[in-house]
């Protein structure tokens, strides 16, 4: 079972990295004051995305983060297929062809797949596109973006996410699609497979719930009382 030690995202509600390390740090000596040493996966991610984005210790700017991100997508899982066996090119047809068609039409850009081992061509203009989209975001939030990216090995599943296109066990399941295929082919070791499962779902959720907290916000009005 996935535990999220901390927060529960309300929309809304914007964290920076100052407030949401010291909430992290709090909650993580309250737990270990009561006997709960051990940190659970996504507690351990939060805590690193926190200090990653206040150390910056690649020193990167916010639009070498961008550029990082865009080139994403020359490896973007979900674009690369395979040309056999027959039921695997169905299975990722029907499950990975949706996902890009959505991501086409939500951002008005032209994407596709390929079966070469070069992957597809992506369009000058693609990239504008998603340059543009992600400049929106601030500094945390792209460093929450390139860590789910890179557990998801997809831009494009990382969209899906963050828009709530998709949920996080549909877009961990896409993402292992052809080793879940080959499981339901071979057998699965338990262990083994339902620890890298568990594992991903819960650095996946860290990560963008770390990206919605960092991305939200509000205006809070004060009204007047009148004696």
């Amino acid at each position: 079972m996935t535990i999220l030690w901390l927060f529960t995202w309300v929309p809304g509600i914007q964290l920076d990295p100052h407030t949401y390390t010291a909430s992290t740090s709090s909650t993580e000596l309250l737990h270990k004051g009561r006997g709960f040493i051990r940190m659970s996966a996504s507690h351990r991610v939060k805590t690193t995305l926190c200090n990653t984005s206040l150390d910056n210790p690649t020193q990167r700017n916010k639009d070498q983060l961008i550029r990082a991100a865009v080139k994403f997508l020359d490896t973007d899982t979900i674009c690369y297929r395979v040309e056999e066996p027959e039921t695997l090119v169905e299975l990722q047809k029907n499950e990975w062809d949706p996902i890009i068609e959505w991501a086409e039409k939500r951002y008005g850009m032209e994407i596709g797949s390929s079966t070469s081992i070069m992957g597809p061509s992506i369009p000058t203009q693609t990239r504008e596109v998603l340059t543009s989209h992600l400049a929106s975001y601030n500094m945390w939030a792209l460093q929450g973006i390139e860590f789910v990216v890179a557990q998801l090995k997809s831009m494009l599943l990382t969209l899906g996410l963050i828009d709530l296109r998709l949920t996080v066990e549909q877009a961990v399941l896409l993402s292992r699609l052809e080793e879940e295929y080959q499981i339901q082919k071979w057998g699965n070791i338990e262990w083994a497979h339902d620890y890298e499962l568990q594992e991903l779902r819960a650095r996946t959720a860290a990560g963008t719930l770390f990206v919605h907290l960092c991305s939200e916000s509000s205006t809070v009005k004060h009204k007047l009382l009148q004696e």
